[in-house]
């Protein structure tokens, strides 16, 4: 009869099982326990395939394994364990040491397996039962550097190599193989895709060998240049993995060939630098680290013959909320929680080829290994959408609009953030339109002249962080979220608005003190502002690359950004308020203010409202007074016919009449005015300022400038004459140089 073998573990097997459940399947988990506790079958075999794994599952496993062991008769109890010591102790004689186990691993995918950091490495456990270690690196007193290892043993040697390429990106580790002759001890391990080079025979040809690594270390030394150390290096996202030169049959080659000797001498003096480190199997003073001896997993062999092969196979990516490490998709109190400042504003875009997270990091490179504050995204129009999602659809996912806001400026009407705009943390979502262009420009200067003011005022901060820092310490300041904002278009903008450009240069220059950040996209990159940019995302074929320095890595995103674009947003709206706007909406597209919204003014200011002021610069909408208190004491309105002139001159007198009581001392004339009025104050209409009298333009309180029959009359602004939408009521005023939209009496 075949051994039937029945499984609680997660992913793939390590081998042939009748049948596997997951740990958190409790209900299946739990009858297969109680049939065993039964008697099972005659041969079974439960297989308890990674104790952590399943007793955190099931906290009540050991006791239910103590019960099958005790009144079971003809069935066997397997388990693997990265350490015996991991299991009670009235079950150790039942486990076998397993590889994955020992790297806390349940299964094998790159996505969750190479997540290791250069740092230490388990090789298997010690006599006692406790895991053993190999320390990846030391220091010379000041600076973190690689160590130079020896081991002896065979098994030892197979171990660590092969968890090393378990646990770390290609990215981070690879591995170049020297073997003095032609043997097995690099069989399968040699399959993996961290093998730089693969070198056998070496005894007999050294010399070449010995050239190349050296060239390589003169490479890296290039590329390292003047950072301190490899690891400081790869705080700016350069790629240049560590590399480990593995001897095998040391003593051999040396005996044919002593200046090899001397080349490893030279590589391993620069190992701060090139981060090439070596990993001798003969004990030597160029390795003064030794491996211990140890117990390496049972099934180490068997796991060095599949694993490599199974790192070379493609996986899947994943969806949005899988790459976030979020598979039950948003929740507030988890994903909006305060994070250290390393992973503040950094969020993964995509993964590479390797299936790692591909990151961006908004933070100055000053701050916690960021990379911004600014970048850009280079690619056809049609395309930029993807990975402006991700990247924004990230980071609101792991930042509340307390902690980051979204200004969205679509010049060509593209509907690139079509979507994005329902986020609570959007600021402002603008189409640029003749009509609003300068009212955007106008709030993009506000916000910065009121951020400088925030901290200036607030207590004297030097950053954004500086007043965050002293916020979450207790002092009572409001909240001051970073800021990012989203051009799409941004050379035609340029092009259109040029004014534009010094505005984006500001924020570029000063943008990473006063948390204000830069995403612009175009077709090109914009040359204008490259010094300023750090990142860059471009298109190239039909894959995705992000660049930074010298350091260019392709991605791809996750499949379902459309639908994520759709309902993450919908979903904070669920839970929380949309942030106050940057900008009110234009005054043309409000529905009728009428006069009875004001409240009426005391006589003794010598002041009326008679509309609203549009004031883009403070991010408001103001009371539009006639003010006859000042140096001057006439005023005019002065528009085309049909651009509401007569209906402003009602609603003066109407506003006149409330606050003081009659138009007494008024001469408002609606039409042309032949000679000169005794009154102390003259209100004139015209169709032009050439039919407003001098004397009214020489002493001129306030005026209202309605749409011209020709811009160029203007007296305020000609281009905003020529981009004043062409409704009745909605004009410029003459002082402020501001769109005003006139009240109705009605």
């Amino acid at each position: 009869m075949t051994q039937q073998i029945y499984r609680i573990g997660r992913g793939a097997p390590p081998g042939p099982v009748n049948v596997s459940f997951d740990p958190t399947d409790h209900r299946r988990c739990q009858n297969l326990l109680t049939w065993f506790e039964r008697g099972g079958e005659p041969g079974a075999t439960l297989l308890i395939d990674n104790w952590k794994l399943c007793e955190e599952a099931d906290p009540g496993l050991a006791q239910s394994l103590r019960w099958i062991t005790a009144m079971a008769r003809g069935v066997e109890v397997i388990i693997t364990a990265g350490s015996p010591n991991d299991v009670p102790e009235y079950l150790r004689s039942l486990v076998r040491l397993d590889f994955l186990a020992l790297h806390g691993l349940g299964g094998f995918t790159r996505a969750e397996a190479w997540k290791g950091e250069w740092g230490t490495v388990p090789i298997g456990v010690d006599g006692d039962g406790d895991p053993v270690s190999v320390e990846l690196t030391d220091s010379d007193e000041q600076y973190r550097r690689g160590s130079h290892l020896c081991a002896t043993a065979p098994e030892a040697f197979r171990s660590l190599v092969l968890g090393l390429m378990t646990t770390h990106s290609p990215k981070v580790f690879q591995a170049v193989f020297i073997d003095a002759h032609d043997t097995t001890t690099f069989a399968g391990l040699d399959q993996a895709p961290h093998v730089h080079a693969h070198y056998r025979g070496v005894a007999t040809d050294p010399g070449q060998v010995a050239g190349t690594l050296l060239a390589e270390s003169e490479r890296r030394l290039e590329v390292v240049g003047n950072t301190w150390t490899i690891f400081h290096h790869r705080g700016f996202d350069q790629v240049l993995p560590q590399l480990l030169i593995c001897v095998n049959g040391l003593d051999d080659i040396l005996a044919a060939a002593p200046e090899f000797g001397t080349a490893l001498a030279t590589i391993a003096q620069d190992v701060g630098k090139s981060g090439m480190q070596l990993l001798l199997d003969s004990p030597h003073d160029l390795a003064p680290h030794q491996v211990p001896g140890c117990t390496v997993p049972a099934n180490l062999d068997e796991v060095a013959r599949s694993l490599p092969l199974l790192m070379n196979k493609a996986e899947p990516v994943p969806d949005f909320f899988a790459l976030h490490g979020l598979p039950d998709g948003f929740d507030r109190q988890h994903a909006w929680r305060m994070r250290p400042v390393r992973e503040q504003y950094r969020v993964a875009v995509g993964t590479d080829e390797h299936g790692q997270p591909i990151d961006i990091d908004i933070k100055s490179a000053s701050l916690q290994d960021g990379m911004g504050p600014h970048g850009e995204v280079v690619a056809p129009a049609a395309r930029r959408a993807e990975v402006i999602r991700a990247m924004l659809l990230g980071q609101i996912l792991w930042h509340s609009p307390d902690e980051l806001q979204l200004i969205l400026i679509d010049f060509h009407g593209s509907g690139v953030f079509a979507g994005l705009e329902s986020a609570p943390h959007v600021y402002g979502s603008y189409r640029v339109e003749a009509a609003t262009a300068s009212r955007i420009l106008e709030a993009l200067q506000g916000e910065q002249e009121r951020r400088t003011n925030v901290l200036v005022g607030g207590g004297n901060y030097q950053t954004t962080w500086d007043y965050r820092e002293a916020r979450v310490n207790g002092a009572p300041l409001d909240p001051l979220p970073e800021v990012l904002v989203c051009i799409d278009g941004v050379q035609g903008l340029i092009d259109q608005h040029p004014e534009f450009l010094e505005v984006l240069q500001t924020f570029g220059r000063v943008g990473r003190s006063y948390g204000q950040h830069l995403l612009l996209s175009d077709t090109a990159p914009a040359a204008d502002l490259k010094s300023f940019l750090a990142y860059h995302f471009e298109l190239t074929g039909e894959n995705w690359t992000r660049r930074i320095g010298r350091s260019v890595e392709s991605f791809a995103l996750p499949p379902d950004l459309d639908e994520t674009t759709k309902s993450l947003p919908h979903a904070m709206r669920q839970v929380e308020a949309v942030c106050d706007q940057l900008l009110p909406p234009p005054l043309h597209k409000w529905t009728d203010i009428t006069l009875d919204q004001f409240t009426v003014i005391a006589p003794e200011h010598r002041t009326v409202p008679v509309g609203l002021r549009d004031n883009p610069f403070e991010h408001r909408v103001d009371v539009f007074d006639a003010n006859f208190g000042g140096t001057g004491r006439h005023g005019a309105i002065v528009g085309k016919p049909g651009s509401g002139r007569t209906t402003a001159m009602r609603t003066l007198t109407e506003s006149i009449t409330r606050t003081f009581g009659s138009t007494s001392g008024f001469h408002l004339e609606d039409g042309p005015l032949y000679g000169r009025p005794e009154a102390q104050h003259v209100v004139v209409t015209a169709s032009s300022w050439a039919e407003v009298p001098q004397f009214v333009r020489d002493s001129l309180a306030w005026g209202v400038e309605l749409k011209l029959t020709d811009p160029t009359w203007s007296i305020v602004d000609e281009r905003r004459q020529a981009d004043l939408p062409d409704r009745p009521g909605t004009g410029l005023c003459v002082h402020q140089k501001q769109q005003v939209r006139i009240a109705i009496t009605s």
